[in-house]
């Protein structure tokens, strides 16, 4: 195992482009708001496909915990220190910041209903609307360490079919429902791992299955891109027949594997195009900073931003600038004293996985996304 790289550009460039994903649903969710919640037929399918970026994230929150531990092993104590100092403290810091934007700038108590609402919602990521990914995060967490007994390839596939089975299950019935007071709340809420646990297994069944997978993404490239076609005009035909589509579907079970392995086998070809290969390894590496801040930055745009901004035809000048100024205040909080607190931001020097990328980005697994997802 010790030969076999550890640097995946594929996946870091994947993150990337699923990070776009998610502020581009935020971006169109935006524009619908400004048009007097209506969307158009062109905000709409951009808001409906980009969907597919939060399962993504699922996914590869699942596939770097693994991946790592595959690698070098699992240590408990500093699983849990890692996890702590990484994505526990930021979704401290920024739950807190949230609630007092919602307080002090939207004019929102969040602590109208009791202090047992404002602490349900506050651990169940409803501080703000994308938080509630990290709450699901969290219970991946939670029976992670159980699953580092399955070493098997022919255990995980049958894991993966065990938790397609269970996710399916959550999905079509309404939990909930049958429980009453707090833990029917509990089992409402949109941070409910059941109802995105199978995105998690495919990320530990595709770090066990990586190097033939990837071999054979690369090897029938063009055929993934056909399907990968067919799985966009399917979730066209989809949205236009019921509306607006979730991205935990189940119709995600076969897409999201499919799209995972079409990325995977065109990313020497991106990586050949300098300055995509670049943006996507800047994109990546500011991931989970750019899930955190752009919330609070469309929501200052949809403020200040003169009219025309919001006309459809600019719509890529609009997303422009809100990525820019997401990276810009990341930039900005960066230079702060206890920076690493507020934000985890691996730094990747080299794209050909040099000993000092080859340790940050294993050591960074990414966790995230959304409005409306």
């Amino acid at each position: 195992m010790s030969t076999k790289r550890e640097h995946i550009y594929e996946i870091h460039y994947i993150r990337a482009i699923a990070s776009l994903m998610v502020l581009l649903v935020h971006v169109s969710a935006a524009y619908f708001y400004q048009h007097g919640q209506k969307y158009n037929d062109y905000t709409f399918f951009i808001n409906q496909i980009s969907r597919f970026g939060t399962p993504m994230f699922a996914m590869m929150s699942g596939f770097l915990l693994f991946y790592q531990t595959r690698k070098k092993g699992f240590n408990f104590k500093r699983f849990l220190s890692s996890r702590f100092t990484k994505i526990g403290i930021p979704f401290l810091v920024w739950s807190s910041f949230y609630f007092l934007f919602m307080y002090f700038v939207l004019k929102i108590n969040p602590m109208k209903d009791g202090i047992d609402t404002f602490l349900l919602n506050f651990f169940s990521g409803n501080a703000f609307y994308h938080l509630y990914f990290i709450a699901i995060v969290f219970q991946f967490y939670l029976i992670f360490p159980l699953l580092q007994v399955i070493r098997s390839k022919m255990l995980w596939s049958f894991l993966l079919i065990l938790a397609a089975v269970i996710n399916f299950y959550f999905l079509e019935v309404d939990v909930s429902s049958q429980f009453e007071g707090t833990l029917g709340v509990i089992l409402s809420q949109r941070a409910f791992l059941p109802e995105w646990i199978f995105f998690f297994i495919f990320g530990g069944f595709l770090a066990y299955h990586w190097e033939p997978l990837l071999a054979f993404s690369k090897k029938y490239k063009i055929v993934l891109s056909v399907a990968a076609v067919i799985v966009t005009v399917l979730a066209v035909m989809e949205y236009k027949s019921v509306g607006s589509i979730p991205s935990n579907r189940a119709a995600n079970f076969i897409n999201i594997p499919i799209l995972t392995l079409f990325m995977a086998g065109i990313m020497d070809n991106i990586k050949k195009i300098r300055l995509a290969e670049k943006f996507l390894k800047e994109i990546g590496s500011l991931s989970m900073a750019i899930y955190l801040i752009h919330p609070f930055v469309i929501n200052i745009f949809e403020r200040i931003a003169p009219a025309i901004l919001w006309k459809t035809s600019l719509f890529p000048i609009t997303f422009g600038l809100i990525l820019l100024a997401t990276i810009l205040i990341t930039k900005l909080i960066q230079l702060l004293p206890f920076s690493t607190y507020i934000l985890t931001v691996p730094k990747l020097k080299g794209s050909n996985g040099g000993p000092q990328s080859k340790q940050r980005f294993n050591k960074e697994p990414f966790v995230t996304l959304a409005k409306n997802q």
